[in-house]
């Protein structure tokens, strides 16, 4: 994998990881006052004009002449990515922070599922909320081994139906016999737009590593159907080349890269089937778009991505390189500028901040090994702790 070289000596770039790690952790907890901000959207991928959710209904019936039908109000879903980053708890600092993610996440909880908007504003809970929500929730000792077993078996009945009518991969409409849905469409939840039947393949990587979490895909045979195609819809994805046009939500590459690496990093059984094509996919991704003779360095979030891969994949090589360029490109206050991590499927509205630019950038400064070449009594010292 291809990245620009340092120019700093390797002891003085270690120091600078190190200070932009304690910056970086302090900025998090600074800017959250009660919960994690919400992110801010913007109709440019730049983020060069941006406004709140509160003020994006006005925004797209000026600029766009439509209406999403629903108030977009505050988000819980930058709580669940960043709850998901953070490592389990070690110190009384990362607890606390563990405890206000985990409060604001269960403001968006509906039943067994977890929504994007705090507050009932129409629009229903989805399974990429739920996945990352479950899974974070759980494995920061915030749900029961039994709650993970209820949310799951919720979980799994988002699976498109089993009659679903084949279509040759690459149908944006097909829907997928038993593979992870976007949306329950089940009608259980009150007051919900209907969203309509559609698969993400970034969300289904999050539905799909919270559902392994559970023992339910090798206790029943319909759960480990829908494991198994979920899997192997991924698998297509990526070795397609697809992904590098982005997803329905998520318009990075980059994204759906990394969602694959984390599993691989967690269950042997999706490193068996990812490791080897995602690995191909990473070089030849950065080597094609990140290389100075290219266009120039990739953004710190795409950079944050490609780091927590690589770490995620075992890969060594060019670490120290993006761990260096990463923390130079750190802003005073402690934080990375927003960028878009994901999107209004229907719109060109893109959803990103600053607080979640700087959580993926934290815990790609935090990998393992730079976690193993701090100072013991560093906050960033502990040597064990998994990656995001």
């Amino acid at each position: 994998m291809t990245v620009s070289a340092s120019a700093e000596t390797p002891p003085a770039a270690a120091r600078h990881v190190r200070c932009a790690v304690e910056r970086a952790w302090c900025y998090l907890n600074r800017a959250m006052d009660g919960g994690a901000p919400s992110a801010q959207l913007s109709l440019d991928v730049s983020f060069s004009r941006s406004f709140s959710g509160a003020g994006a209904r006005a925004v797209l019936r000026e600029h766009l002449g439509a209406d999403p039908g629903f108030d977009l109000a505050d988000e819980a879903f930058t709580a669940m990515v960043a709850l998901m980053l953070l490592p389990p708890a070690a110190t009384a600092e990362e607890k606390s922070l563990a405890l206000r993610l985990g409060r604001q996440i269960e403001a968006a909880r509906w039943q067994r599922r977890y929504r994007f908007f705090l507050g009932a504003n129409g629009f229903p809970a989805d399974t990429d909320c739920t996945g990352l929500a479950v899974g974070a929730l759980y494995q920061h000792g915030l749900l029961t081994a039994a709650d993970l077993t209820a949310h799951v078996a919720d979980l799994l009945h988002a699976a498109a139906p089993a009659d679903s009518v084949p279509r040759p991969y690459g149908d944006d409409d097909a829907l997928r016999a038993r593979v992870f849905m976007v949306y329950w469409e089940d009608g259980l939840e009150p007051h919900a737009l209907r969203r309509g039947r559609k698969h993400d393949p970034v969300a289904c990587a999050n539905a799909l590593y919270t559902a392994q979490l559970s023992d339910l895909h090798a206790e029943s045979e319909s759960a480990a159907a829908v494991v198994s195609t979920s899997t192997r819809y991924l698998a297509e994805h990526l070795e397609s080349g697809r992904y590098l046009n982005g997803t329905r939500y998520y318009p990075s590459p980059d994204a759906f890269l990394y969602a694959l690496s984390r599993l691989c990093a967690r269950f042997p059984s999706s490193a068996q089937v990812y490791s080897a094509p995602l690995r191909r996919a990473l070089q030849e991704h950065e080597e094609a778009n990140s290389s100075p003779r290219n266009g120039g360095e990739p953004g710190p979030l795409a950079l944050a991505f490609r780091t927590l891969a690589a770490d995620n994949l075992g890969l060594t090589a060019g670490q120290d390189q993006r761990h260096a360029l990463l923390a130079r490109t750190q802003q005073s206050d402690g934080s990375w500028p927003a960028s878009p991590y994901y999107r209004m499927g229907r719109f060109p509205v893109y959803f990103g901040s600053p607080y979640l630019t700087t959580a993926f950038a934290l815990a790609a400064l935090r990998t393992r090994q730079t976690l193993q070449a701090a100072a013991p009594h560093s906050f960033s010292g502990r040597t064990a702790a998994p990656t995001g």
